[in-house]
């Protein structure tokens, strides 16, 4: 089927955010068509700084952004600019990745697993004192709830047979990525990294220098030296014995050792993120704020496009959020969040101002540019 070419920016109604080129990549390989191949006819208004794509899901067609840095500022900058040259936006997806806490309603969240925003709490906003840090929680500084159809749209996909549909959506569309960008040259870039780098450390185990030739990790059970602070678990020789025995991983591998590919499929998680300008790297900090503010998910750009955008956040986890992070599953979590939003976007239903008017030679031609559910 030939779908047309929208013919101005007021014809696109939803917009993708990515705030790392690894999430953007992968984002790219979900996207049926891109009206940009050529040359880039939208425009944009004057003063907007942002470098936008465009193309379409279905037939919905869509904008893609990169942001030029992190962070909820360059966020809130960007999502103003993209607001004012495509006016008529009425969803906009902040996709990639994020810090996971390791368990949510008694249940493991896994490596890769995809958390879609139920809401967004800017956690680094509040006041330090001699007793610690005290978050400001107030009406006017806490975030808004999802704009009405952003509701409407997360209370459908929690129904357990839209969610069991999305997630079963999602595999599908990873398996087909995984081999679309093998045969495009990217080897095993978005291939499941492997079991057992599923790697969740005790909370009160550092990721530091044991031996005795550190003086700042030995200085005090809490020191940490900036050499440690790059170093990979191997090069510490971080002890296995210290990892957490969880039931889900088990199970994967249980999968994995029959030949099954569904061992990598991700589970597809609801939640609020925690969203701040600062990189979550402490298993306390993260256990506390999972305990005290509900939150799953952590993250550094949602804050500045929730109250500026109709938002919903999909990302995939790309670590704990302790001090043993790296970026080893940063492909992987980036391929599975692209997979979800796609899903979810198939599921969206256009709208009567999506329809496209074309003159050819004195006729009228009416499209419609945006997707019926379940068509």
């Amino acid at each position: 089927m030939v779908f047309p070419r929208p013919s101005r920016r007021e014809n696109f109604e939803i917009a993708f955010i990515c705030a790392l080129e690894v999430e953007f990549e992968a984002l790219c390989f979900v996207v049926d068509e891109f009206w940009d191949q050529e040359e880039n006819s939208y425009g944009k208004v004057d003063g907007d700084a942002n470098n936008y794509r465009t193309g379409r899901i279905g037939r919905h067609n869509i904008v893609l952004l990169l942001l030029s840095q992190i962070g909820k500022v360059s966020a809130a900058n960007a999502a103003s600019s993209l607001h004012a040259s495509f006016p008529r936006l009425r969803l906009a997806v902040l996709v990639g990745g994020c810090a996971a806490a390791p368990r949510s309603n008694n249940t493991d969240i896994l490596l890769g697993d995809v958390i879609i925003s139920t809401g967004v709490v800017q956690y680094d906003l509040g006041s330090k004192h001699p007793g610690g840090f005290v978050r400001k929680d107030s009406s006017k500084c806490n975030l808004s709830k999802p704009r009405k159809e952003v509701e409407n749209i997360l209370a459908t996909l929690q129904v357990s047979t839209m969610r069991n549909k999305l997630t079963r959506r999602t595999a599908n569309l990873l398996l087909s990525m995984q081999t679309n960008a093998a045969k495009l040259g990217y080897g095993s870039k978005y291939q499941y990294p492997g079991i057992f780098e599923d790697r969740l450390f005790e909370a009160d185990y550092l990721h530091k220098h044991r031996g005795p030739d550190c003086s700042i990790c030995n200085g005090s059970p809490n020191a940490v030296c900036k050499t440690a602070l790059h170093a990979s678990c191997e090069e510490l020789q971080c002890q296995r014995g210290r990892l957490v025995h969880r039931k889900r991983l088990e199970e994967r591998l249980r999968l994995c050792q029959q030949g099954d590919i569904s061992h990598q499929d991700p589970a597809i998680w609801f939640g609020t993120f925690g969203s701040g300008d600062t990189v979550m790297r402490s298993s306390e900090g993260r256990d506390a704020l999972a305990s005290e503010e509900n939150m799953i998910a952590f993250e550094m750009e949602a804050a500045g496009i929730w109250e500026e955008l109709p938002s919903i956040v999909i990302k995939g986890a790309f670590d704990y959020g302790d001090s043993h992070k790296n970026k080893r599953w940063q492909a992987f979590a980036s391929a599975t969040a692209a997979c979800a939003t796609r899903a979810i976007v198939e599921q969206l239903a256009w709208t009567d101002r999506g329809a496209v008017t074309i003159f050819t030679q004195g006729i009228v031609y009416t499209y419609l540019a945006f997707a019926r559910s379940g068509d």
